[in-house]
Protein backbone atom coordinates (compact mmCIF):
# COMPACT_ATOMS: atom_id res chain seq x y z
CA UNK A 1 0.00 0.00 0.00
CA UNK A 2 2.80 2.42 0.86
CA UNK A 3 4.43 1.92 -2.53
CA UNK A 4 1.13 2.67 -4.28
CA UNK A 5 0.89 5.98 -2.39
CA UNK A 6 4.49 6.88 -3.20
CA UNK A 7 5.66 6.75 0.42
CA UNK A 8 7.57 3.46 0.39
CA UNK A 9 11.16 3.05 1.56
CA UNK A 10 13.27 6.12 0.83
CA UNK A 11 16.36 7.80 2.14
CA UNK A 12 16.05 8.78 5.77
CA UNK A 13 15.04 12.38 6.37
CA UNK A 14 14.08 13.14 2.76
CA UNK A 15 11.05 15.45 2.58
CA UNK A 16 9.76 14.24 -0.78
CA UNK A 17 6.02 14.69 -0.10
CA UNK A 18 6.02 18.44 0.53
CA UNK A 19 3.08 20.13 -1.14
CA UNK A 20 0.98 16.95 -1.11
CA UNK A 21 -1.96 15.82 0.96
CA UNK A 22 -2.59 12.17 1.84
CA UNK A 23 -6.25 11.37 2.46
CA UNK A 24 -7.17 8.13 4.26
CA UNK A 25 -10.82 7.08 3.99
CA UNK A 26 -11.45 4.59 6.82
CA UNK A 27 -14.68 3.36 8.41
CA UNK A 28 -12.96 1.80 11.44
CA UNK A 29 -14.55 -1.64 10.91
CA UNK A 30 -11.21 -3.39 10.36
CA UNK A 31 -8.65 -2.71 13.14
CA UNK A 32 -5.78 -3.99 10.97
CA UNK A 33 -6.58 -1.47 8.19
CA UNK A 34 -6.88 1.32 10.77
CA UNK A 35 -3.46 0.40 12.17
CA UNK A 36 -1.93 0.37 8.67
CA UNK A 37 -3.47 3.77 7.89
CA UNK A 38 -2.10 5.16 11.18
CA UNK A 39 1.43 3.97 10.40
CA UNK A 40 1.21 5.26 6.82
CA UNK A 41 0.01 8.65 8.16
CA UNK A 42 3.04 8.90 10.46
CA UNK A 43 5.39 8.09 7.58
CA UNK A 44 3.69 10.64 5.33
CA UNK A 45 3.97 13.36 8.00
CA UNK A 46 7.69 12.66 8.38
CA UNK A 47 8.08 13.15 4.63
CA UNK A 48 6.37 16.55 4.70
CA UNK A 49 2.81 15.70 3.61
CA UNK A 50 -0.42 16.94 5.13
CA UNK A 51 -2.54 14.04 6.41
CA UNK A 52 -6.32 13.81 6.69
CA UNK A 53 -8.44 10.86 7.84
CA UNK A 54 -12.12 10.90 6.92
CA UNK A 55 -15.03 8.49 7.16
CA UNK A 56 -16.40 7.11 3.90
CA UNK A 57 -19.71 8.16 2.45
CA UNK A 58 -22.53 5.70 1.79
CA UNK A 59 -21.37 2.99 -0.61
CA UNK A 60 -17.74 4.21 -0.62
CA UNK A 61 -14.98 1.69 0.05
CA UNK A 62 -12.10 2.52 2.45
CA UNK A 63 -9.05 3.68 0.50
CA UNK A 64 -6.13 6.10 0.52
CA UNK A 65 -5.09 8.69 -2.05
CA UNK A 66 -2.46 11.37 -2.55
CA UNK A 67 -3.56 14.80 -3.77
CA UNK A 68 -1.61 17.92 -4.70
CA UNK A 69 -2.07 20.87 -2.36
CA UNK A 70 -2.55 24.21 -4.05
CA UNK A 71 -0.75 26.75 -1.92
CA UNK A 72 -1.60 30.42 -1.93
CA UNK A 73 1.29 32.53 -3.24
CA UNK A 74 2.75 34.80 -0.60
CA UNK A 75 2.17 38.48 -1.28
CA UNK A 76 5.38 40.36 -1.84
CA UNK A 77 6.02 42.96 0.81
CA UNK A 78 7.77 46.03 -0.42
CA UNK A 79 10.24 47.15 2.18
CA UNK A 80 11.16 50.79 2.52
CA UNK A 81 14.57 51.85 1.30
CA UNK A 82 16.70 53.47 3.99
CA UNK A 83 17.09 57.15 3.15
CA UNK A 84 19.80 59.40 4.49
Amino acid sequence: MLENLGIGERLKGKKDLRGKKVIFVDDGSNPYRTMCFTIAAKLAKKRGAEVETVTPGPGEMPHAKVAEVTSQPKPKIQRPINRR
